[in-house]
């Protein structure tokens, strides 16, 4: 396995990690289309430069790491062009998508960059997360940014052992999730 910028050939491999991780099938076209809109999308079409994937002996994403590097310039271009189609799918994931970019803004001083990371279950536990997560984090460093974050589920207590294993603070725990950061030494 080797870690990778993400390339334009990997666009729908990538999206279907996102789909089978979140365990959505494509009969259920709505929830779908609403995933690859909140956690997909706009990270491989807006900032293609902050995406890392993981990839096997034959160059096929098995993992990726993707995210933004500037919260606001995030927010704005995903209110312009993808939350609006985010609203025509359901109002009640419409207001889920508010809550999550509210709880990352509130942090978006000291931790201006998030991401999304998933590795197909295959190839879990054998430390490749760590690495895309490491890739990542020394990318955000290099490029000055002062610390990363990301919510993940309040029940998900694996992928909180993994955030701490790497070095990520509790930040809040709500019912909405739990926020996590990691604070980098840009000096």
């Amino acid at each position: 396995m080797k870690i990778r910028k993400y390339e334009k050939k990997d666009f729908d491999k990538v999206r279907n990690i996102c789909l089978t991780n979140a365990d959505i099938t494509q009969d259920n076209q709505k929830v779908a289309e609403f995933i690859l809109l909140m956690f997909c999308d706009y990270y491989i079409k807006e900032e293609p430069e902050c995406c890392f994937v993981a990839v096997d002996d034959d160059d096929n994403p098995v993992g990726y790491v993707y995210g933004t590097f500037d919260y606001d310039k995030y927010h704005k271009t995903f209110m312009e062009r993808y939350y609006p189609k985010i609203k025509t799918i359901s109002l009640k994931r419409a207001i889920a998508a508010k809550i999550e970019m509210r709880d990352h803004a509130v942090y978006k001083e000291e931790y201006p960059a998030h991401f999304h990371i998933d590795v197909l279950k295959s190839n879990q536990s054998g430390g490749l997360g760590s690495k895309l997560l490491t890739e990542f984090c020394e990318y955000l460093k290099g490029r000055g940014s002062k610390g990363v974050m990301m919510i993940c589920g309040k029940d998900n207590t694996g992928a909180q052992r993994f955030y701490k294993k790497n070095g990520f603070d509790t930040l809040h725990t709500k019912r909405t999730g739990v926020a996590m950061g990691k604070k980098f030494n840009t000096k």
